[in-house]
């Protein structure tokens, strides 16, 4: 409230601070690699030593959060920008700051804040109401803590109806921009047209990593696995979710030709998405993510009708699996086969429907980033 901002200076953070990832770290790699007269300086701030040296030896501005520099450098910033909460920056230094919140992807399944089990007879609504009144006050005794948004980004509609209703009454002004993922996944596409038939497991948790993934979804047996993957001359990565990463890997996922892909804090998987020829997934909005590279889409989901009645819910069911659902890992590995090994790939219009439905035209977008910039630079009268 007393230091001047430099509305030239621009933060970037993610994960609480804790990752170098999704949408901030697109924006931050764009912005300073494509350095303009505009005098504007960007600086990634971390709470982690590993990514503060990772990101130095690559030659990006860094700063430790919790160190007096990293704590005067977002004094000092003009703009904050975010992918998830207000802990991704040091909360008391963003105070006062523009900030811009990238969110990390557009919703399949219903946010906690606004889900119907929030509600659920007297109980569920007492509860909410409890919720909202202790959020209230905590933005009047501690303001820094809960910050309101000066621009919410929404890479469509579709996103503007969800994430918008979750941020209700936290933000001023909402701008839909297109998909920085999309602009910078396709732009890795074309740098890496080459295709080794890779195909990416990557499950969403369940019940934010307090049940285990592999009851739900029995792991395949190695033999099976290991035949089928040879057969097709295909290689498997596992990405499990970050709530689901102190559940044990099973054996047959540790062993060639498959590889367990770990949530680096440097490195995403959205920095190689791109590369791979197949997604597994079930209920992971990862693979709205994908759609607009026209990846084929296996959703493997055994438990789908306990998951559909026992989790927050879908937005809708429109478009929730635009693709074959296999009960088994023998299921998925057969569709596999038939996909990339024999060509038929019969949900192709599905997913591009799908692709329609979740981004309008703004797929097709190679601006969202310029539009973001633009969008803030309006409002900072840059």
């Amino acid at each position: 409230m007393i230091v001047p901002r430099n509305r030239k200076l621009w933060v970037f953070g993610s994960s609480s601070g804790h990752k170098y990832a999704d949408h901030s770290r697109m924006l931050f790699e764009h912005m300073h690699e494509n350095r303009d007269d505009s005098g504007i300086r960007v600086v990634w701030s971390t709470k982690s030593d590993e990514i503060r040296k990772e990101l130095t030896n690559r030659g990006y501005p860094v700063v430790k959060a919790d160190s007096l520099s990293g704590f005067l450098t977002t004094v000092c910033a003009g703009v904050c920008i975010y992918t998830h909460y207000a802990h991704d920056h040091n909360r008391i230094a963003a105070f006062g700051a523009y900030k811009i919140q990238l969110w990390h992807g557009i919703p399949l399944k219903r946010f906690k804040a606004v889900s119907g089990l929030l509600e659920k007879g007297k109980a569920g609504r007492f509860s909410r109401d409890m919720h909202n009144r202790m959020l209230g006050m905590q933005r009047v005794i501690f303001p820094w803590a809960n910050p309101t948004w000066d621009l919410l980004v929404f890479q469509s509609e579709v996103d503007r109806d969800r994430t918008g209703l979750a941020f209700s009454g936290t933000y001023r002004r909402g701008v839909v921009a297109g998909s920085i993922r999309g602009e910078y996944l396709k732009k890795k596409a074309c740098e890496n047209a080459k295709r080794t038939k890779r195909i990416l497991y990557a499950p969403t948790h369940r019940e934010l990593g307090r049940e285990s993934l592999f009851k739900k979804v029995p792991a395949p047996d190695a033999e099976t696995l290991t035949s089928a993957l040879h057969d097709m001359q295909a290689t498997l990565e596992v990405r499990l979710h970050p709530f689901q990463e102190k559940e044990p890997l099973p054996d047959v996922f540790r062993r060639d030709p498959v590889r367990h892909v770990d949530n680096s804090v440097c490195d995403d998987i959205y920095e190689d998405l791109c590369t791979f020829d197949l997604l597994i997934t079930d209920y992971s909005s990862i693979f709205i993510d994908v759609l607009p590279l026209g990846m084929p889409v296996i959703f493997l989901a055994p438990d789908h009708l306990e998951y559909s009645s026992d989790d927050q819910g879908f937005f809708s069911e429109k478009y929730t699996v635009p693709g074959p659902v296999a009960l088994s890992w023998s299921e998925a590995l057969s569709l596999c086969d038939e996909i990339l090994n024999n060509g038929n790939d019969r949900w192709r219009k599905d997913r591009e429907e799908a692709t329609q439905f979740y981004f309008g035209d703004g797929f097709r977008s190679e601006s969202a980033m310029k539009n973001v910039v633009a969008e803030a630079r309006g409002d900072l009268g840059l």
